[in-house]
């Protein structure tokens, strides 16, 4: 039941008090009373109270108009909120108020139970994690979080389990698409919902009376969801866990080497499967089955294959991974997943160009022989369903260690994450797929990986033009043509054997990093332009650095005669700089200045809608 009608609030001094409760620790919510119906139903799991004593208080007031105020502790933290978009930023600083009074280290993730064990849903944006804890309650499953799971610090109550998580049982907050998907489900189809903010607030109705209890983790299920994929269950390694930890933390966390620790003992101690899927109906009696039974077998890392195996062989279920789906011919289908443990992995997105993809990874082939058994290859095509979709995908049958990943969730310059997140090797080197890297640099670029494991730094070198004489070692930091950047040379580059150096930014057709410290791009970009600096800059205030490796020498195709495929726009160019410089803390006004001097008038319609655009994303 979404409810849409848009009701008249009134000005009245009645309050209601909540008190949520999770470890023993409390976050008072006043609120006023004519909201009373509007968020009754979404927390009335959590006591109404006036008299308990809370260790932070939140509270949401009356301002201006038809619009409200949010306060922590007295001090205002939002103003001119309207409802009911408010409740987004309501959900998110209760969150926030928790962080603060709890020591646990905080990932974004779902969570659901069977019995006393429970499983962590989770994974990268994007990938339908709300719409899977949906199908698991669905399903049977008790219901204890969306979006807010606690790795605890204190062990004690569950005799010093290091899987010990506590889940805060708030509202399913799913992507707006994914509602009519949720309330089809039997379980759902009564429950409370409200649109707001592109999302949809979901209640589900068989929340457990001890969710604010600290739970025992039993598994995590990691989704991996493209809509053309037959059902893959896979196990999951522990660093590649570590590195969707990593992904998941609190954004805002500063880890202490006592809570890097604990996300180790983590996933050194539970089991982790990735479920690939395409239709939800593929998950039905397996994926349900498949954890109960991992659950209640008390499943570990060194036994989960085994289980998978047991459970296979007694329910005599086909290998999951070779369920046939009814897909389109047209369309290529995502593989099966295959875990190489290469010493490095190279990535490339793309968007119709077989040509780009094609020769740059046999130029790889051809030009690295000496690093051909070292590395695999994970291509992401952001439009499968164009004409190249289906010969990238051909290439799995002729190109050894390659891996076609149909993505179409998320498109433009961030579809990048993916190569990180599909990787299995602990380092990634990625290209445009239209680069052509100069022999011997990936064999160095391995040992250099090799010799500096634990590197936090981005990685790239230079970029040689067509005469194969001109080098460009860095972009210096200013603004020209529209673009934050000018191509610069350091002649300390133009030595190959010479020592790395810092460089402020290079363009991003070849980069490399350690996986665990890509620091990914913001969800809100769109489209095309904005990251040159942006990612550099991300590094460099995660505590690493940006160097130019001069061994490390690629050519990239700028010419295209016949124009790209997809859209280039100075909309989504302009709004990911804002997008970028904000979350980064800099100073807006020399992007903005700039566009006005370079678009001169036409500019201003731009530079109006990238801002709305960037009120948006900051109020969600």
């Amino acid at each position: 039941m979404i409810k849409t009608d848009n009701m008249e609030l009134l000005h009245d001094r009645q309050e209601h008090t909540l008190v949520l409760e999770l470890q023993g620790r409390r976050v008072g919510l006043s609120y006023p009373d004519a909201l009373d119906d509007e968020l009754w139903p979404f927390f009335n799991q959590f006591s109404q109270a006036e008299n308990q004593q809370a260790h932070v208080r939140l509270q949401l007031l009356h301002g201006e108009g038809n619009t409200f105020t949010l306060q922590r502790d007295g001090r205002l933290l939002w103003s001119d909120l309207i409802w009911p978009h408010a409740l987004k930023t309501l959900c998110d600083e209760i969150e926030r108020a928790f962080a603060l009074i709890i020591s646990d280290v905080v990932v974004r993730a779902g969570a659901v139970r069977h019995k006393d064990r429970s499983i962590l849903i989770l994974g990268p944006a994007g990938c339908r994690k709300s719409e899977l804890t949906a199908w698991f309650v669905d399903h049977g499953f008790d219901y204890l979080a969306d979006n807010y799971v606690g790795l605890n610090a204190d062990h004690s109550n569950l005799h010093g389990n290091r899987s010990a998580i506590s889940p805060l049982a708030m509202p399913i907050a799913a992507h707006f698409a994914a509602e009519p998907h949720i309330m089809s489900l039997p379980a759902f189809r009564e429950a409370y919902g409200l649109p707001a903010n592109g999302r949809v607030f979901i209640r589900p109705d068989n929340i457990p009376e001890d969710h604010g209890a600290i739970q025992s983790c039993g598994l995590v299920v990691v989704p991996k969801f493209h809509e053309s994929s037959h059902l893959a269950i896979e196990t999951v390694p522990a660093d590649e866990l570590r590195f969707l930890m990593a992904q998941a933390v609190n954004s805002g966390d500063q880890l202490s080497p006592a809570s890097v620790d604990r996300i180790d003992w983590f996933c050194k101690t539970v089991p982790a499967i990735s479920v690939r899927y395409g239709k939800y109906e593929q998950l039905a009696e397996a994926v349900d089955n498949l954890t109960r039974h991992l659950l209640e077998n008390r499943a570990t890392p060194s036994n989960l294959k085994y289980l998978i195996g047991e459970w296979k062989q007694a329910a005599s279920a086909p290998a999951p991974s070779v369920t046939e789906t009814s897909t389109p011919e047209s369309v290529p289908l995502a593989p099966t997943v295959r875990r190489y443990r290469k010493r490095l992995t190279v990535g490339m997105a793309t968007y119709d160009d077989y040509d780009g993809v094609y020769f740059t990874l046999q130029s790889l082939r051809l030009h690295h022989p000496d690093v051909a058994d070292d590395i695999e290859f994970v291509v992401v095509d952001n439009n499968p369903e164009g004409a190249c979709g289906i010969h990238l995908k051909a290439l799995e049958k002729k190109v050894q260690h390659y891996r076609y990943i149909p993505i179409r969730e998320r498109g433009g310059t961030a579809v990048r994450d993916y190569v990180m997140a599909e990787a299995s090797s602990d380092f990634v080197l990625n290209l445009d797929c239209h680069v052509l890297v100069a022999p011997g640099a990936v064999a160095r670029l391995i040992q250099y990986f090799e010799a500096n494991q634990d590197t936090r730094d981005l990685l790239q070198g230079p970029l040689v033009y067509d005469d194969m004489i001109t080098l460009s070692t860095h972009m210096n930091e200013e603004w020209r043509q529209g673009m934050y950047g000018a191509w610069g040379t350091d002649p300390r580059g133009l030595d190959l054997d010479a020592t790395p150096f810092d460089i402020p930014m290079q363009g991003l057709g070849l980069y490399a990093c350690r996986r665990s410290a890509w620091q990914g791009y913001n969800p809100a970009f769109r489209g095309f332009g904005g990251e040159e600096g942006y990612i550099h800059e991300k590094f460099r205030q995660a505590g690493g650095r940006t160097l130019c490796l001069p061994f490390l020498r690629w050519m990239h195709r700028f010419v295209r005669p016949l124009g790209v495929p997809y859209k280039i726009s100075w909309e989504d160019r302009i709004r990911n700089y804002l997008v970028g410089f904000d979350e980064l803390g800099l100073p807006l006004e020399p992007v903005l200045a700039h566009f006005r001097e370079y678009l001169g008038q036409s500019a201003e319609g731009l530079l109006e809608s990238a801002q709305e655009y960037l009120i948006e994303v900051k109020s969600r």
